[in-house]
């Protein structure tokens, strides 16, 4: 299903991108430039770390044993962000991991697999050609509403495929971590509980999860 929604994603954002300027009258050869160019634009976006710190030697080794855990090559640089959050980071010759100041340390283990799932899958090289227009779009809305508009064609494969990739980090996580689920409840109000367009909902996660994880969420 993943590699379908990426093949989908793939086309509609090359259609976007190419068949704008062709249809304003670009001959094909320049509006494959002009596709060609933008790809480019998202890949070196998706790719730029966010203004960061030093990582402490405890989130350092938190990412090694992660890597480990999935049998992946250890990250070529872990920083340290505002907040509570994470996320890899694709650079040139492997990824980088941005983890926020606010996860507690017990929670590294769990936070940093799911982050490295997301590479081991290969989901950090086809970000900037899938759903990758589609999640810049959607946070610059958050700053100027209207561009949600031109999201939308970008969101029709895209969003899918953002949930399903999330599900599947999560799916992993929870082979790689004992409690993953348990964990996913744990810091469900720093968590969105209803998910975005882009993600799914914190019980989705949780359940979907837990069908690999020791825990098993109550009956609802």
């Amino acid at each position: 299903m993943i590699a379908l929604l990426r093949a989908g994603s793939l086309l509609v954002n090359l259609a976007v991108f190419a068949g704008v300027p062709y249809l304003l009258g670009l001959a094909w050869p320049w509006a494959l430039l002009v596709a060609a160019a933008l790809f480019l634009s998202v890949w070196w976006v998706c790719g730029r770390v966010a203004r960061s710190a030093p990582a402490s030697r405890g989130q350092e080794d938190a990412a090694r044993r992660a890597a480990k855990r999935l049998g992946v090559a250890p990250p070529r640089f872990v920083r340290t962000v505002a907040g509570w959050t994470a996320a890899a980071v694709r650079c040139g010759r492997g990824y980088g991991i941005l983890v926020g100041a606010d996860v507690a340390p017990e929670h590294h283990d769990a936070v940093l697999v799911h982050e490295i799932a997301h590479y081991a899958t290969g989901d950090l090289f086809w970000e900037p050609f899938t759903d990758g227009p589609a999640r810049l779009l959607v946070h610059a809305a958050h700053a100027v509403p209207p561009v949600g508009v031109i999201a939308i064609p970008f969101l029709l494969l895209g969003a899918p495929l953002a949930r399903a990739t999330e599900l599947r980090a999560d799916r992993i996580a929870a082979r790689a971590v004992p409690r993953y689920s348990a964990f996913l409840r744990d810091v469900a109000p720093r968590m969105e509980a209803r998910g975005t367009v882009l993600y799914p909902s914190l019980g989705a996660r949780i359940r979907h999860s837990a069908r690999d994880s020791e825990f098993t969420p109550p009956a609802q």
